[in-house]
């Protein structure tokens, strides 16, 4: 159903802004959340049609289901986790990590009020968006913090934050990781943060801007007024809290009253010169490696192309 959804709304799109015009960009985003707020702004604004582009940003409910449609060609930029690009390069996508959007580590393990600890993991049911997502790296990436084998657990695929979060409340799993305002919100109700992601990704390259080679180095012009149009939205989101905010309460729709500590929490997080917290990179590569989930070793280089931050970073 979902991917007929998204042909509907690509072809509906293609009516409205044929992509064989110049200047149409299809933008495919991960989530619907915080750290894509400088798009949402830019959008709101009219930055990109100030630099003759035609944006239409479609939302998705995980980066794996992104990825298939940048794959397809159903999208030309990605705005995604950058955990979610690294299986697709070291399945041979000719993807590339080309402008850091955010660099924070949101989120937080949840869990039922009567598991209070990772020593109770075991049996346990954990909630995640999709297999090969942020939300299966990250809970992943927990359980052996805590040297807990995967398999020792049960990985349900349930979707967005608020249908994790709603199968937490209703009982059908045990725990799942979130993120703001859902943290506060859970925290709110009872449930138990069991670990903060943080612990163990203190600077995380959370959302990118990624798309396949061929395009980029097809479309480079085209992909520069882009990145022009939203550096001018970063630098606007960062002095403009109350145009943030309405754009929050267009695109995010949480409740009004979490709006300013959400911006407050990721407003530092959007680097102005496109920076990609690459810290973390090496150690999540090695992990997917020796888990299996990647077969092939892949480096920081295959993943990013940094030309674009040369040419317009210092601006």
């Amino acid at each position: 159903m979902r991917k007929v959804n998204l042909a509907i709304v690509l072809l509906l799109s293609s009516l409205i802004f044929p992509l064989a015009a110049q200047g149409k960009i299809i933008v495919g985003l991960s989530s619907v959340n915080l750290a894509f707020l400088p798009v949402y702004v830019a959008q709101e604004k009219g930055f990109f049609k100030e630099e003759g582009l035609e944006v239409l940003l479609v939302m998705f409910n995980a980066g794996a289901t992104n990825l298939q449609a940048l794959i397809g060609g159903d999208v030309q930029i990605m705005g995604s986790a950058f955990v979610e690009t690294i299986g697709g390069r070291a399945a041979g996508v000719d993807i590339k990590n080309f402008w850091g959007i955010c660099n924070l580590m949101p989120f937080q393990l949840y869990s039922q009020p009567n598991f209070k600890s990772m020593k109770e993991a075991k049996g346990k049911r954990f909630a995640i968006s999709r297999f090969g997502s942020l939300t299966d790296y990250l809970t992943r990436a927990t359980l052996h913090h805590f040297g807990i084998n995967p398999k020792e657990v049960t990985i349900l695929q349930i979707g967005s934050t608020p249908a994790r979060f709603a199968a937490l409340s209703a009982g059908g799993v045990d725990a799942t990781v979130v993120w703001f305002p859902v943290t506060e919100i859970a925290k709110s109700q009872g449930y138990i943060q069991l670990f903060d992601l943080k612990e163990i990704f203190p600077e995380w390259p959370y959302e990118t801007f990624a798309a396949r080679e061929s395009w980029l180095a097809k479309e480079r012009p085209q992909a520069i007024k882009f990145l022009r149009a939203y550096q001018k939205s970063v630098k606007h989101t960062l002095e403009n809290q109350e145009d943030a905010l309405k754009a929050i309460r267009k695109y995010v729709k949480m409740d009004p009253a979490y709006g300013p500590a959400g911006y407050t929490q990721y407003r530092d997080s959007f680097p102005l010169d496109g920076k990609i917290a690459e810290k973390a990179i090496p150690v999540v590569i090695e992990q997917e490696f020796e888990t299996g989930r990647i077969k092939k070793k892949i480096s920081v280089d295959d993943l990013i192309d940094r030309s674009y931050m040369k040419l317009l970073g210092g601006k």
